[in-house]
């Protein structure tokens, strides 16, 4: 899998025009160079065909990437006290409790 590349706002503006003309969106999908899936997701999670726009798409997508993360042990106070009280007490080091071994991967059919 390769690396995830935002649309940018040529390809939200290409998305919009492509909209405007009718064209489906496989045609679209090869102008920008993305995948039609990435094109169908944009559409419907911004309005839909009758309601996209590009600017609104872009500012959507921009206060998504922004939204902080609120850790689980930040959220939940008592979570917190009983991990930390595991961890004065000892009961989260020790054998079988470090990290994971990677698994062999499986060889393709």
């Amino acid at each position: 899998m390769g690396m995830r590349r935002m649309l940018t706002e040529a390809d939200r503006e290409e998305i919009s025009r492509g909209i405007t003309e009718q064209a489906e969106g496989q045609v679209i999908a090869e102008r920008i160079g993305r995948d039609p899936s990435v094109v169908s997701r944009e559409v419907a999670r911004h309005g839909g065909r009758a309601r996209y726009r590009a600017v609104v798409g872009a500012r959507a997508a921009a206060v998504s990437r922004c939204r902080p993360t609120i850790r689980k042990l930040d959220a939940d106070p008592d979570l917190r006290e009983q991990v930390l009280g595991k961890l004065r007490a000892g009961c989260l080091t020790g054998p079988g409790r470090g990290p994971v071994a990677p698994r062999a991967r499986r060889s393709p059919r």
